[in-house]
């Protein structure tokens, strides 16, 4: 920053014609004349305006172009690893289902028959669960008894006030 005031104003220090800052820092109020008046009656102020202004414009601009550059390039980098990181998972693919065609095909099962009758079945494969957890746990588990869950995990009156409360207005 100082580089550039530097610059600006490189003829001040040896006499020679006044650099753009210091043409603007050396206008000084008088009893006859503002600030604002001394800026208006001289012919190059709107000059030295004009200069700043359109410097400052132009850094902005080029700072911008810059940035989107930076941009555009970050964006072709994570496109590019983007695309190794899909075929990556493409040749993957491509083994794993080659590894698939290449494997024996299961051996048919046999159909399941549910038979919903079939209480006793239910409670002995219920029990044979609990009695190996049981074993691992060190802890004797009781069955006390074994109900059938309906489908609905609330009742008719919970699921009707529910229903009120949240009805669109």
């Amino acid at each position: 920053m100082n580089t550039a005031f530097s610059l600006l104003s490189a003829g001040a220090s040896s006499g020679e014609a006044l650099g753009v800052i210091d043409k603007l820092n050396s206008y000084v109020a008088t009893a006859d004349k503002s600030i604002a008046q001394q800026q208006i009656a001289d012919s190059d102020y709107w000059g030295t305006v004009g200069i700043l202004t359109i410097t400052g414009i132009l850094v902005v601009f080029f700072i911008l172009a810059i940035l989107i550059f930076i941009f555009w390039l970050m964006g072709t980098f994570f496109k590019q690893v983007d695309k190794k990181k899909k075929a990556k998972a493409d040749a993957a693919k491509a083994a794993a289902a080659e590894k698939v065609a290449q494997a024996p095909a299961p051996a048919p099962v046999e159909a399941v028959v549910d038979d919903a009758g079939d209480d006793e079945e239910i409670m002995a494969v219920i029990s044979a669960a609990i009695a190996a957890y049981s074993e691992q746990d060190g802890k004797n588990y009781t069955i006390r008894d074994v109900k059938r869950r309906d489908g609905r995990a609330r009742s008719a009156w919970s699921l009707a006030g529910i229903g009120d409360n949240t009805r669109p207005f």
